[in-house]
């Protein structure tokens, strides 16, 4: 069912807001779709689960996807402006959702949640350093759904990556790919990738 209250807070922030616009292109809405496909058919998400996305942007196509499937998603990006027209302009009164304004290798490795967290998704590696260097991604249980490209011009690109095997050599040893596509557009092409992390020793705590 369509949230028409969301629509309509989009379609206003739109007017004025052409980043929320490029969040909706096709090129973004095609690559999205298709990782949101793998995680149904990978992810046994249930209502008390977590999600966390890292460099959430506007979440336009995601937070949709998945509100109503887990009992709370965090989005994080280092924008302090995004978080803001996110928690107060966008999605005012969804409930299930925390805005955090800060690098999320901070975020996960000061915070206890990543720890409890079922799926963590990651549409801005190549903003990034590589996940591999994220420490506690090596000592959790969960699943991952990451996306990166070869588009080595555009702005804030600073972890491109040329093909698909580059990007799985970024992942941490513990992370195993259960399914992976690339994705082409105008640009260059986009690669996804879909799977577990798994140690025999995680440290779990509940908030």
């Amino acid at each position: 069912m369509i949230d028409l209250y969301l629509l309509k807070n989009i379609m206003e922030e739109i007017r004025e807001n052409s980043d929320l616009l490029d969040s909706l292109s096709p090129n973004q809405f095609n690559t999205k779709l298709k990782l949101i496909e793998h995680i149904n058919k990978i992810v046994p998400l249930e209502k008390e689960d977590d999600i966390a996305i890292f460099g959430c942007w506007y979440g336009s196509i995601l937070i949709p996807a998945f509100y109503n499937e887990v009992k709370r998603i965090t989005a994080i990006d280092l924008d302090p402006q995004v978080i803001s027209r996110n928690k107060y302009r966008i999605y005012p009164g969804y409930k299930q959702l925390d805005f955090v304004s800060k690098d999320c290798f901070e975020w996960a490795q000061d915070s206890n949640r990543i720890k409890r967290t079922k799926l963590i998704i990651n549409t801005s590696c190549e903003h990034m350093k590589p996940m591999k260097e994220l420490k506690i991604l090596s000592e959790i249980n969960s699943y991952f759904a990451f996306t990166s490209n070869n588009m080595y011009d555009i702005e804030g690109h600073i972890n491109c990556v040329d093909t698909i095997e580059d990007f799985k050599a970024q992942l941490p040893e513990t992370a195993t790919v259960l399914a992976e596509e690339k994705v082409t557009d105008y640009r260059g092409t986009r690669f996804l990738l879909v799977g577990e992390l798994k140690t025999d020793n995680p440290a779990y705590y509940k908030e």
